[in-house]
């Protein structure tokens, strides 16, 4: 039985790591959450580097989707890899994978660019599903450094599900073409806001 009391980053680490082992459901989760949640609301003492936004997505833990559940096992797994902080995979040359605990998050990320999602862009990324905003909507994004500049992509799951938004650090438009190019998508399928 989970204690009703906030998490740190261990302990939610270990939360994770038994949902994955199956040694725990996803029902005594979402009951502990909840609770939590109800006691602590935004407070949580745990730093965004440090999992503060997995907290909340295991608010939905039990939420169904086409395929299973909304968070899938592929989530999970990513929220355990950033929280053991290992690092992001290299996916090209000049495009790297990063997880949260990597990323500079001074820098603010301004739409660059809105992709038709035809090909279903984020099932190729190692990105990941949940909820990372107070305003509790769910998306899948992926985090991505290309030529030393930090890039977002989100997907969110409502009116918007056909497209993904590109943000960056950087207005630099060549290199969100570079980017985009990297991912192997037609321009033609991209709009930039740049």
């Amino acid at each position: 039985m989970l204690l009703v009391e906030p998490p740190g980053k261990n302990r939610l680490l270990k939360i994770v790591e038994d949902l994955l082992a199956g040694s725990i459901s996803r029902e005594e989760v979402a009951s502990w959450q909840k609770a939590v949640f109800a006691q602590c609301q935004w407070d949580i003492p745990i730093p965004e580097s440090e999992g503060y936004w997995y907290f909340y997505c295991l608010n939905i833990i039990e939420l169904p989707f086409p395929g299973g559940y909304f968070l899938r096992q592929k989530d999970l797994e990513e929220y355990r890899a950033d929280l053991r902080c290992a690092v992001g995979t290299t996916l090209d040359a000049e495009l790297i994978h990063r997880r949260s605990w990597q990323l500079d998050r001074k820098p603010v990320r301004w739409p660059l660019a809105i992709i038709r999602d035809d090909s279903d862009l984020m099932a190729r990324l190692p990105g990941c599903r949940g909820i990372f905003e107070k305003r509790m909507d769910m998306v899948e994004h992926c985090h991505l450094e290309y030529q030393a500049e930090q890039y977002l992509l989100v997907k969110q799951f409502d009116e918007l599900s056909s497209q993904v938004l590109l943000l960056g650090n950087s207005r630099d438009k060549k290199k969100a073409e570079g980017m985009v190019d990297a991912l192997g998508l037609d321009n033609s399928a991209v709009n930039y806001i740049i």
